[in-house]
């Protein structure tokens, strides 16, 4: 789990905490202690480890508490699976597998994977191996294994990406709004943002993205008319952020000519308060 998911994570109840302790249980593993959004555990052969719960609660929560012990099971299934991966030594071997992730630094605690921060912003781009029911980090280990350069694999991930991603992924919400949002579930549509200026017509001044969760990219063409409604993208950012699991950020991306820009918004009252980066003045004059 990433710090910022951990940061915006809701509490874990007593009474999930008490599907995932009989789960565990059957799997035979030991409890050591809980913390607020996980649990520290012994396997059966005795080897410790955290596991985070966070998303799994988020994903729990809107359903019905009989449902709790089926999902809680098929999650240590997927966990446990991913543990046991035997991974190629050469990355070259799996490079159809090979895509991009999008989000924020990971947790100090876990073994930290290959990763670039994508400029301008607080996020980091990672690669993993996509296999059918789970996925696997990318680690300067086993680049060093294969003798390849994480830049390189990026470039075909991302080119995999593109191949994954359909022409018509980006969906108009409304003939009132501009706003287009993409949501296939795969575990990428975060990471689209990364081609997002490929997936759309091109805007003379960019385009405003939103990504709250792994499984959300929402796009706007920046005009004037949607500067003075900027704070609907906000909201639908701070929403999605706080209720869906594998959350990334409520911030709002300004992306024009390749670079991403943070881009402040915030309702004060009755007063919109845009905090614009400094080249956003030469996009507007873009505009004409």
């Amino acid at each position: 789990m990433s710090a910022s998911e951990e940061k915006g994570a809701l509490a874990l109840p007593g009474s999930f905490r008490g599907f995932v302790a009989a789960e565990l249980a059957s799997a035979g593993c030991t409890i050591v202690d809980w913390e607020q959004h996980g649990v520290n555990i012994r396997t059966a052969a005795g080897d410790e480890q955290y596991i985070g719960l966070a998303n799994l609660y988020r994903r729990a929560r809107p359903r019905p508490p009989d449902e709790w012990p089926t999902l809680i099971r098929e999650f240590l299934e997927r966990l446990a699976r991913a543990q046991t991966h035997d991974i190629p030594t050469d990355l070259t071997t799996l490079a159809d597998r090979l895509r991009p992730r999008l989000g924020r630094p990971f947790d100090r605690r876990q073994t930290h994977p290959w990763a670039v921060p994508l400029a301008g912003t607080p996020l980091e781009i990672t690669l993993v191996i996509d296999f059918p029911h789970t996925m696997a980090y990318v680690t300067d280990a086993m680049l060093a294994q294969s003798r390849q350069r994480g830049e390189d694999l990026l470039a075909i991930a991302l080119d995999n990406l593109r191949k994954l991603t359909p022409p018509d992924y980006l969906e108009r919400v409304s003939d009132e709004l501009e706003i287009s949002v993409g949501s296939l579930g795969d575990a990428y549509d975060a990471a689209r943002a990364l081609i997002v200026e490929e997936l759309l017509p091109a805007a003379p001044a960019g385009h405003w993205l939103a990504i709250p969760s792994r499984d959300e990219l929402a796009v706007w063409p920046v005009s004037l008319p949607a500067l003075g409604r900027i704070h609907i993208l906000k909201m639908f950012a701070d929403e999605n952020y706080h209720e869906h699991a594998y959350p990334i950020t409520n911030d709002i991306f300004w992306v024009w000519r390749g670079r991403w820009h943070p881009f402040g918004v915030t309702l004060q009252g009755n007063d919109l308060v845009i905090d614009a980066p400094e080249p956003f003045g030469e996009a507007l004059r873009a505009l004409g």
